[in-house]
């Protein structure tokens, strides 16, 4: 007899929620999309339409009450996360949170708490981790593979073709800063998985291109194991992304990759040539849903812990500095 699949409920019907999400959690194995919560019962409508979705809300105490929801997936603009974490938390709810996890470090351990108290879990949508690729190469940098660490570097240059519709966005009291928010807080995890914790961070930002939240930053950061580490985020220009290792012993560099996109890995072993072969697409945001399933299901392991979450913040605090 098939197990039974995990309910899901989608707080949030716009943009990378109808676009992805959604459509990552009807494709996942063991999951079910029960339910969405939208500002409006109009949107939920046209969402549930759209992806096969039995209920829609626009009260969240009628959809958190709903029994068929095992864990909520926020999606919702970025000043909303800890009240409805924490109101899905106390619903006895296992919560996947949308990054960064909130607007604070004080934001997080609230969530932490509530987590805690209900006896729910508490994960953060840093869905590179699930990429096998990635996995791979971190255990051979941790390894020391490519001998000591030395340097890692992050980028992501994504142009938004028009001002953004989504206008809290554009605001640091509902964003917590644009470009660290949006681009910069899935590097800044990718180095902190690969390296531990951040010890030091400095950063320069940038609103030319839209005079709002900053919507380019540069930062530095300096790691538990001794490397140094370095992210070029914007959503103002164009100019691709990748990631960088560089060892005593090597280096590979990543061209795409991001969130599962498609590219191509170099690697350089001392005293050899370089060796590039491809690097397949992988629905990142699918594996995610399905690791978190079978945590809530099985008891596996969580990939992103709300810890994980917390120092993301932590980086952003000391960069946006405030």
């Amino acid at each position: 007899m098939a197990a039974k699949a995990v309910g899901w409920g989608m707080i949030g019907t716009r943009g990378w929620s109808d676009m992805i999400l959604g459509p990552a959690v009807n494709a996942a194995r063991g999951a079910r999309l029960r339910a969405v919560l939208s500002s409006t019962a109009e949107n939920a409508a046209r969402y549930c339409a759209s992806h096969g979705v039995a209920r829609g809300y626009s009260d969240i105490d009628a959809f958190l009450a709903d029994p068929a929801i095992d864990v909520v997936w926020i999606a919702s603009p970025n000043h909303l996360h800890k009240a409805q974490a924490v109101a899905a938390l106390k619903a006895g709810k296992h919560v996947l949170c949308e990054k960064p996890m909130a607007m604070s470090q004080a934001e997080c351990r609230a969530m932490i708490r509530a987590a805690r108290k209900a006896d729910r879990l508490l994960t953060i949508g840093y869905n590179s981790r699930h990429h096998p690729r990635l996995r791979t190469l971190r255990e051979q940098w941790q390894a020391g593979r490519f001998g000591t660490p030395v340097r890692m570097h992050g980028q992501f240059h994504y142009r938004y073709p028009h001002v953004p519709d989504d206008w809290w966005r554009l605001d640091d009291e509902t964003s917590g800063c644009w470009v660290l928010g949006d681009v910069g807080t899935h590097f800044i995890d990718l180095l902190r998985w690969f390296n531990g914790e951040a010890k030091t961070v400095q950063a320069h930002l940038s609103n030319k291109a839209y005079g709002r939240s900053a919507d380019t930053a540069f930062l530095s950061i300096g790691f538990a194991n001794g490397a140094l580490g370095t992210i070029s985020a914007s959503v103002a220009v164009t100019s691709g992304g990748g990631i960088e290792l560089l060892g005593s012993e090597g280096h590979c560099r990543i061209e795409g990759g991001f969130v599962g996109l498609p590219g191509s890995i170099t690697t350089v072993r001392r005293g050899g040539a370089p060796r590039t072969v491809p690097l397949a697409g992988h629905d990142t945001y699918k594996a995610q849903v399905e690791s978190v399933s079978r945590a809530v299901a099985r008891g596996a392991p969580l990939a992103v812990s709300a810890d994980d979450g917390l120092a993301n913040v932590r980086v952003i605090e000391k960069a946006r500095g405030w």
